[in-house]
């Protein structure tokens, strides 16, 4: 942690002399909530630590803690990326298992009609206080916490913000806290819940707190990609942003929250003695985009909700709800409706009486959306007078100039990734990146399991040295090896890297499954993957993938989808099937390094599962495949019908490519039951002594050729 002083101070403990910088009112840390800037604006006003005679720069979750602990007024500034999550097992104590929970706990063998209870119900409560107490960053009063440039941001944390005054919270980014320990509630509504218990930010009697420009996001883990439960989705995220308790005068301004749940809830219970009164929140200017519900949900307060836009995803709910004596105010927001959600679901009625509704455009069209709701809810009516007119205002613009509003915490275009750099871990910097971001890492191997989901598109990752042999990304799971909860990984959880996102692009660097088959004869699911790619328009330029069985695994999403997927000046090593799955994958200039295993056969270079009605699986084309197993052992290929399915019709061509004496003279064999002659396997014009013509390699005709070029593959996606 460096500490800055606005007088020059020598600090023998820190070894650091400096000063605040000159012109403050360009420091985001030095600035305050201008008067008129929604509720937070009232009383006494909010400036957070802007006083402070001394700053605190953190860049590790203990400086952040210690800086939190430091005497009032207190200016934070948070550099960089700092993570507070660990393993989920490192909090399980007193038995807990999710399995054993699981089990425990079925509606099969609970039932329905009580909450659990129980040694697991007490584990699961015991290693959630691990949990809460590690996470929790609990922030006093007369605080200004702000990210120091572009990227940074909290991953993992609870903030809590609970009965202080003046706080101020900009520019950060807040990811992924995830609570690790679930509670079921088979009694929650008619079919039963799983309920989470930390906010990214919570407050909670807490006033004149100012929340500007941080982004919200459930990245890298968010539920919508989780497992579901007992016929239920299991929640492991609960708020972004919830004010309860007899919170009061606050303004959330410019945030992004998105790929969220239940994402702003203000106000704690239909009961509650301590919030009516309060609750005066105004919400202004934040971009909603793929979020389900709770935009806000509002119990007893007066809130003023303007400017904001929302951009509902396929699983939105609703966006304002209306609550128990809540005195919703809602002007002049835009909503686009393009990927799902319809108006009259705009508004949901939680208890409440009356909303003021106007000014909201959607699609480009003035609604009247509570006319919307009303007709479509009967039994639900709402009034349209709130009962009060909003007088802190300040930036109030006509709608149309929200359409395009640019929202969030400020993000980098550029990540290091080596020790002592930006981040430490390959995987902390693709979770703090934002799509498009370029991730330099640099010279060392590096030991984890990657994952770059769907929703971080356009990511670069290169080795800092232009050597893919420097740079190496190593992990040494096998299908076999037992998971934590005693589970096993399977082919798709061996892998090292996990590549979901479109647009990707690897250059310069290694991507290995060490799995040693040698080292564990326990395990006979002996399939280790380097690389899972599951993307369209994902280019791999000069990079390693080394493995044995099942290196390299180029599929698509689902059953049904199609992946365009380049890999140019490659390398790729194994023995069994190490190249396989239902992408269409062109393979150009690659160097194919068939392992020695001894034995025939001595291996499979491919196992494809094209579909059917795709005419382009895999083309390998001006490459050089390389082998040092005898002559004659090596198959090019055989057709995979994942779980024997019909429609899954190999389709490999390999042209103008140089084959070693170990490809065999019969190149193609049957697997599972399914001939190769079914399949869509060719060749054209290769070389090499294990090149030849004959009954059993099916050759193209020049014409043929020609409907089989990286073109015809890669359609309108140019990678160069």
């Amino acid at each position: 942690m460096r500490i800055l002083s606005t007088a020059l101070v020598l600090s023998c403990a820190l070894g650091v002399i400096a000063a605040a910088p000159a012109h403050a009112s360009h420091d985001l840390g030095r600035q305050v909530l201008q008067p008129g800037d929604g509720w937070a604006s009232s009383g006494t006003g909010t400036t957070g630590g802007s006083a402070a005679t001394t700053e605190h720069v953190v860049r590790t979750a203990a400086e952040l803690r210690a800086a939190l602990a430091a005497p009032a007024p207190r200016l934070i500034k948070v550099r960089g990326v700092i993570d507070v999550r660990a393993d989920c097992a490192t909090y399980a104590t007193d038995g807990y298992t999710l399995a054993g929970y699981l089990a425990a706990y079925d509606p099969a063998v609970w039932g329905r009609d009580t909450e659990p209870s129980g040694p697991l119900e007490d584990a699961r409560a015991a290693s959630a206080r691990r949990q809460a107490e590690a996470i929790a960053l609990n922030v006093g009063s007369d605080t200004t916490i702000v990210g120091d440039g572009r990227g940074a941001g909290i991953t993992g944390a609870n903030v809590r913000v609970h009965g202080v005054s003046n706080v101020i919270i900009r520019n950060l980014t807040f990811r992924d806290t995830r609570d690790c320990f679930p509670q079921w509630d088979p009694t929650d509504g008619a079919t039963g819940n799983w309920n989470s218990a930390y906010d990214a930010v919570s407050l909670q009697r807490a006033t004149n707190v100012w929340v500007d420009h941080n982004t919200f996001t459930d990245q890298p883990f968010p539920d919508s990609a989780a497992p579901s439960h007992f016929g239920r989705p299991f929640q492991q995220h609960d708020g972004s942003l919830d004010m309860t308790s007899g919170t009061d005068l606050v303004t959330a301004s410019y945030n992004l929250f998105e790929d969220h749940g239940k994402t702003m809830l203000i106000g704690s219970s239909n009961t509650s003695t301590t919030d009516p009164g309060k609750l005066r929140v105004s919400v202004h200017h934040n971009v909603f985009r793929n979020v389900e519900e709770r935009l806000p949900r509002v119990r007893f307060g007066q809130v003023h909700v303007y400017n904001n836009l929302y951009e509902p995803g396929p699983t939105f709910v609703y966006a304002w709800g209306v609550g128990v004596q809540s005195k919703l105010y809602v002007e002049n927001n835009y909503v686009k409706l393009g990927n799902g959600g319809a108006v009259e679901d705009l508004i949901y009625n939680w208890g409440g009486t009356a909303i003021t509704e106007v000014g909201t455009l959607v699609d480009g069209k003035p609604v009247d959306v509570l006319d919307a709701f009303n007709a479509a809810n009967p039994t639900a009516q709402l009034a349209g007078d709130a009962g009060w007119t909003p007088q802190f205002t300040l930036g109030l613009e006509p709608t149309k100039r929200v359409k395009n509003l640019k929202a969030g915490a400020q993000q980098r275009e550029r990540y290091h990734v080596a020790k002592g750099t930006d981040f430490d871990t390959v995987q902390a910097a693709i979770d703090a990146a934002p799509p498009g971001t370029t991730i330099t890492l640099g010279k060392g191997v590096y030991r984890e399991v990657v994952r770059v989901p769907a929703t971080k598109p356009d990511l670069t990752l290169k080795g800092s040295t232009g050597t893919a042999r420097d740079v190496v990304i190593d992990y040494d799971n096998a299908g076999g090896t037992k998971k934590p909860d005693g589970t096993t990984h399977g082919t798709t959880g061996s892998a090292t890297a996990t590549i979901e996102a479109d647009g990707f692009t690897a250059r310069d660097l290694t991507f290995s499954n060490s799995f040693d088959r040698a080292a564990h004869p326990e395990i006979t699911a002996t399939q280790a993957v380097a690389v899972k790619a599951t993307g369209d328009r994902q280019y791999y330029d000069r990079v390693r993938f080394l493995g044995h069985q099942d290196t390299l695994y180029a599929d698509t999403r689902a059953v049904g989808t199609r992946a365009r997927q380049y890999y140019r000046g490659s390398e790729i090593v194994g023995d069994v099937d190490f190249i396989f799955g239902r992408a269409t994958a062109v393979f150009d200039q690659v160097t194919i390094r068939a392992l020695n295993r001894g034995g025939d056969p001595g291996g499979y270079l491919t196992a494809a599962s094209t579909r059917r009605d795709n005419p382009h699986g895999f083309l390998i084309m001006n490459s050089t495949v390389l082998s040092d197993a005898p002559a004659g052992t090596y198959y090019l290929g055989r057709p995979w019908h994942p779980g024997g399915d019909p429609d899954a019709v190999a389709s490999v061509v390999v042209r103008d490519t140089k084959l070693p004496a170990a490809v065999k003279t019969a190149p193609w064999t049957d697997m599972s039951g399914f001939s190769w002659r079914d399949a869509r396997f060719a060749e054209f014009r290769n070389s090499g002594p294990g090149a030849a013509a004959g009954p059993d390699r099916p050759q193209l005709t020049h014409d043929q050729a020609s409907q089989h070029t990286r073109r015809a593959y890669l359609g309108d996606w140019n990678p160069a």
